[in-house]
């Protein structure tokens, strides 16, 4: 009688140890956005950057129309310079370096955040956005200081004083 109760004691804690003992499943790691999700989400940040440099970019062209002219030729710009007087060309300079210094203060904020995100997140989406809108607003600029040196060119030819030009 012993040995049978020893048998099935042995038995119960098998069979106990066989279920208790059986692999756990992997527990899941947390949900990863989709690609959709995250390429949803990186096209609404590009499409607000975009909005942000169009509006900026509208926004001196309007307050610059008279004398500003992103879309006229470096060599037609030269010519114009040639013909003006020290007076209109220092106006259109000034107006040339207000319009650069603008668009430097709208780096500055940029530049800040993206200095502010830790190194382990730059490559991120955020990142990456603040670092397109770094791109546009710099290529936004330099047309800006091509033509501004144009003027600046011609200012010196004439012999005028740039001390209040520096940018």
């Amino acid at each position: 009688m012993k040995t049978r109760w020893m048998v099935v004691i042995l038995l119960i804690a098998s069979i106990s140890l066989m279920v208790g003992c059986k692999k756990k499943s992997p527990t899941t790691p947390p949900a990863e956005p989709s690609e959709q999700e995250t390429t949803g989400l990186m096209d609404s940040m590009k499409q607000a950057a975009d909005e942000t440099v169009q509006k900026t970019t509208a926004a001196v062209k309007e307050a610059f129309t008279m004398d500003i002219d992103l879309d006229k030729a470096v060599a037609d710009l030269k010519a114009e310079a040639a013909k003006m007087d020290v007076e209109a060309l220092t106006s259109v300079a000034m107006k040339y370096k207000d319009a650069i210094m603008e668009k430097q203060e709208a780096l500055k904020p940029l530049m800040d955040k993206l200095a502010a995100i830790p190194m382990t997140e730059k490559m991120g989406a955020e990142a990456q956005a603040l670092t397109t809108d770094l791109k546009k607003l710099t290529d936004a600029i330099a047309p800006l200081k091509e033509r501004f040196s144009v003027y600046i060119d011609a200012l010196k030819a004439k012999g005028a004083d740039i001390s209040k030009l520096a940018l």
